[in-house]
């Protein structure tokens, strides 16, 4: 997670109804989630269910990267 400069004013909160509260913390990496002050513990939370998520291996990745 990482805290928007001052002049990265534009993206809405992800987690508050729509359009009522600008973000001050976007995801790591390619940000498509926001997040204001309130909803910081939020965010934390999408963060590490997604790097649970890629964290398993599939079949494939199992295949092409444990036989190397």
């Amino acid at each position: 997670m990482k805290k928007l400069k001052a002049n990265q004013l534009g993206p809405w909160c992800s987690f508050c109804a729509p359009k009522t509260t600008r973000a001050v913390y976007r995801e790591n990496g390619f940000a498509s989630t926001f997040a204001c002050s309130e909803h910081k513990s939020a965010l934390a939370e999408h963060e590490n269910r997604k790097a649970e998520r890629e964290k398993r291996l599939t079949e494939a990745d199992y295949q092409t990267w444990m036989r190397v």
